[in-house]
């Protein structure tokens, strides 16, 4: 596109019709769906401000301020409250491909039965709970639907020590990894 500050001038598309064209895809249900063993629906979501995993925009201050869930799973009250979690306590996210630590944020926002958490970080990385299958248009893997359950850890004195370690290992295997 040579030349415009602006993609379309005129707001003309290049169609025959000179309109944009927008297709739809047919909407398929979700590969795996909450149930007695995984209750909850996991969606994974990009924090705002923050583009894909914080490497280009981590280290700004003004993005940093628009952080609001950095890493925790936010949890509806009703949900909390029926698995006897507490907010900013150090809980267990799985699915049937793995588990995670990280602290709980109790929300009103988050609908009953749903939870959500950021991908950019490396202590509760979410990601690791999703799934690998694809969208047959887009190809995209399906990381915003999965099943989950999320448990209190009753001993949060041996989970902050977990989740501390297990972070100073990781940062020292990146460290190793880096200066071979």
């Amino acid at each position: 596109h040579p030349g415009t500050p602006w993609l379309y001038k005129d707001n003309l598309f290049d169609t025959p019709t000179g309109k944009g064209q927008l297709f739809a895809a047919p909407w398929r249900a979700p590969a795996e769906t909450p149930d007695e063993a995984y209750p909850l629906v996991l969606c994974t979501v990009r924090e705002v401000g923050h583009y894909s995993c914080r490497s280009m925009t981590g280290n700004c201050a003004a993005l940093q301020s628009l952080a609001d869930e950095p890493g925790r799973v936010q949890i509806n009250r009703a949900d909390a409250q029926r698995l006897g979690i507490a907010d900013q306590q150090l809980v267990w996210v799985s699915s049937r491909r793995g588990k995670v630590i990280t602290r709980a944020d109790i929300s009103d926002r988050i609908n009953e039965g749903a939870v959500y958490m950021t991908y950019q970080w490396w202590v509760g990385a979410c990601n690791e709970l999703t799934q690998d299958n694809l969208d047959p248009i887009s190809k995209t893997p399906e990381t915003k639907y999965c099943a989950v359950k999320v448990e209190a850890i009753a001993d949060q004195r041996w989970a902050e020590q977990y989740a501390w370690t297990s972070y100073s290992e990781m940062k020292a295997r990146l460290k190793a990894a880096v200066n071979v």
